[in-house]
This record gives structure tokens, C-alpha cells and sequence, in this order.
């Protein structure tokens, strides 16, 4: 495969990273998988381009804009091969509506063709990609003519999300149905996740669907629909038009809160009531890590946990990209995002259908009943790179009596 290049075509951008311990190299044979994401921030644009480090970070963002695509990771596996390719858009690009249609052209034109050059059959879409290409739809008949499945990665996601949040409940010894559930953000993935919780027994004390005003109408069908078929208490809030949480909001008044949004710190940690695991797959990040790992090693009265980080070592994966997680080490990392696994676990189980839109019912039961049955289970339970002291955290919510105890919340 050709190493990809600069907009100029001269230099070779894969070829740049040759030598770097994340091994951004051809592989020896074809890739089963490939995720397709996107650097978060410039410092991430940094680890991938580690000669980048000596500029400041607006010459980084605006060469940012000037790089193709590249392959960052080639993970060898028995089983499988799998690539890690970033879309080198900046995040705000991908959003922003007068940038988005350059950044989903680069990703038809030029991603995709060089991926399926790597052998790979299955896409998975990572970050914000799935927005891009609403959730794979605008770019299908692309990717179906270069022989290409897409998938969002999003009933992988939303199994991990609800795994992460069980393995949190069972560590601290807290029963879900003393909880009340707060889901911030009614887009794909937190209708996911409402719909695969009401799967599971016993439900929680309370659920809570918040979103935009705008969206509230979608919030109250929604609710609608998962009260009539399980007989959980539902109940609707709304954030500020902005995004941000108002004072003494739903999500400052809650036993668990799982958020995937894509508004950057619209929570307050100190806000948070003494109590609140928190279960985040947003992109950028709703809330901050630094302020909440601060809390969490002060107080020890908040148990915040990353959300879509995924075990992947009985497959003996081993990642050495520094995407920061808490087991990296000079081994490197068995963690992969979950959007990845999602692809993994289509090309372990071909029977397993592509994630389009908001997953249904039924779709996620099947990708919850392969996540168990491949051998899956959420990574060791972390806030940014940082790995919770569990044991603690749960000898102090014993010691204060915490949990289930926040009150009514104010809808």
C-alpha cells in the first residue's frame, strides 16, 4: 500500500512516522478491519506526528488542514489484522456546515480508496465520522462499490457503555434499581442506551432522557415508547438551548449519569452531587477529566468512568498508538475503542449486521449477546489515562451512605 502524502504530493506523511513505536507500516498482509477516525485535538495530531511537537498549536491546526489521510497503527493479531486511519480534520471542521462537505469529500475520494487498497472489508467509524456521513449513509454507495461494509460503531459502543456501567455498579456494590439514570444526549448512541438498559433486568429506580429543547419532542416519543413496553418511571428534561446543564439540573441530581454528546464541558464537576458514577463517551468531552480526577482523589464522592474503552486481550491485541490509555505501558495497550471492537466482532461473526442510523432493540440484544460470547468486556475502569482506585472509591461511598440518596430529581 502507498504511504499517503501531503496535499503537495511530495512528502510522505506514513513515512515520516517510520520508526515510531506505533509501527505506521503496510502490513505483511491484508487488514480485516480498518477504524477510520480523526485526531480529537492538536495534541493528538502531535502523537501521530510526533515531528509536529516543535510548532505552536495554531501552525498545527492549520497544517492540520493541509495533510491527507494516514495510517496511523497496524494491530496484528492471530485472528485478524486491524488499522487505525485518521481523517487529519480538525474537529470543528467536521462539524461546521461550510467545512464539512471538504472534510467528507477527503474522506470519499481519498480515505476510503486507500483503505480498501489494505484488503480491509469492514469501516468502522470513529468520533465524529459517524456524524459526517450520517452514520455511514452518505458515503454507502462509495464504499459498496470499493467493496467496502460501513459500520457507525455504535451498538458496540452502546453495549460497552451499559457493560462499563454495570462493572462500575458491581464493583461499588450498588443495586441499579436504587438508582436513579440520568441519559444526557438523545442522538444515536444514548437512544441506544436507554433501549438496551430497559432490556436488562432489574431497571432502575428512574430513568431521565435530556436533551436540546429542540429535541424534546424525539425525548417524549422516545419515552413514550420505552414506558409503554416496560413499565419504567421516564421522565424528560431539557438542557439550555446552548447545551450547558442549568443550575440544579437533572444531571446535578442523579445516582448515574451517562452522557454522549458532542458539547464540550457543558458540565460543572463541582456541581455534581456526592454520589454520581458518571459513564462518558462524549466527543469532545462533556465534562472535565482533570477537574473530576481532581474530585475523585480529594473527596472520593464521584466515580467517573470513560465509556467506550474495551478489553480486547484475549485476542492478544496490543495497541503502542499513546491514545493515553491507563494500561499503556513499554508493552503497549490491550484497550481499544469500542467503535474498532464493533468491526472486530463483524469480522469474527460475518452474521453480525452493519450499525446504520439509531440501532434498534433487536440489533443491539444481538452485538450484547457477541460481546459476551467473543470474549469481551469493558477495559479497567479509568478517568482520562488515569486508573480508578476502586477499592477506595467504594470503602468511602460505604463510609457516607451515598447511594440512591440525592433526592427527587428537578425534570
Amino acid at each position: 500500500m502507498e504511504d499517503m502524502t501531503y496535499e503537495n504530493g511530495r512528502k510522505p506523511a506514513v513515512g515520516i512516522m517510520a520508526n515510531t513505536i506505533w509501527r505506521a507500516r503496510a502490513p505483511d498482509s491484508a487488514l480485516d478491519v480498518v477504524l477510520l477516525t480523526h485526531p480529537r485535538d492538536d495534541t493528538d495530531l502531535s502523537r501521530l506526528l510526533p515531528w509536529l511537537t516543535g510548532f505552536n498549536a495554531d501552525y498545527r491546526l492549520t497544517l492540520m488542514r493541509h495533510l491527507r489521510p494516514v495510517l496511523g497503527e497496524v494491530i496484528e493479531m492471530p485472528m485478524l489484522k486491524a488499522g487505525i486511519m485518521f481523517l487529519t480534520c480538525p474537529a470543528e471542521d467536521i462539524v461546521n456546515p461550510r467545512t464539512r462537505r471538504r472534510c467528507r469529500e477527503i474522506l470519499e475520494q481519498e480515505a476510503l480508496p486507500r483503505i480498501a487498497e489494505t484488503g480491509a472489508k469492514v469501516v468502522c467509524l470513529g468520533g465524529l465520522t459517524a456524524s459526517l456521513t450520517g452514520y455511514g449513509r452518505r458515503i454507502r454507495d462509495r464504499a459498496e462499490a470499493l467493496g467496502l461494509r460501513i459500520t457507525s460503531g455504535h451498538s458496540a459502543t452502546v453495549v460497552n457503555m451499559l457493560s462499563t456501567m454495570e462493572t462500575a455498579l458491581n464493583a461499588l456494590d450498588r443495586p441499579i434499581e436504587r438508582s436513579s439514570v440520568v441519559v444526557m444526549g438523545m442522538g444515536s448512541v444514548g437512544t441506544g442506551f436507554a433501549r438496551l438498559l430497559l432490556e436488562h433486568r432489574p431497571l432502575p429506580r428512574e430513568l431521565v432522557l435530556m436533551d436540546l429543547p429542540s429535541r424534546r419532542g424525539y425525548s417524549e416519543e422516545l419515552a413514550g415508547e420505552l414506558h409503554r413496553s416496560t413499565g419504567c418511571e421516564i421522565r424528560v428534561a431539557s438542557t439550555a438551548p446552548n447545551g450547558r446543564v442549568p443550575p440544579g439540573g437533572s444531571p446535578y441530581r442523579c445516582d448515574i449519569l451517562v452522557s454522549a454528546i458532542n458539547a464540550s464541558h457543558v458540565i460543572e464537576v463541582d456541581k455534581l452531587a456526592p454520589g454520581t458514577l458518571l459513564v462518558d463517551d462524549s466527543q469532545p468531552w462533556c465534562w472535565s477529566r482533570d477537574d473530576a480526577w481532581q474530585r475523585c482523589m480529594e473527596h472520593q464522592d464521584i466515580i467517573p468512568c470513560e465509556a467506550g474503552l474495551v478489553d480486547c486481550s484475549h485476542l492478544n491485541y496490543v495497541s503502542h498508538f499513546p491514545f493515553d490509555f491507563a494500561d499503556h505501558d513499554a508493552q503497549g495497550s490491550r484497550t481499544a475503542w469500542c467503535c474498532l471492537t464493533e468491526g472486530l466482532m463483524m469480522a469474527l461473526d460475518p452474521s453480525l449486521p452493519p450499525t446504520e442510523a439509531i440501532p434498534e432493540t433487536a440489533q443491539l440484544v444481538l452485538y450484547d449477546r457477541a460481546y459476551a460470547r467473543l470474549g469481551f468486556r469493558p477495559a479497567p475502569l479509568q478517568c482520562g489515562p488515569h486508573a480508578l482506585p476502586i477499592e477506595s472509591l467504594r470503602a468511602r461511598e460505604t463510609e457516607l451512605g451515598m447511594v440512591g440518596k440525592v433526592g427527587d430529581m428537578d425534570v
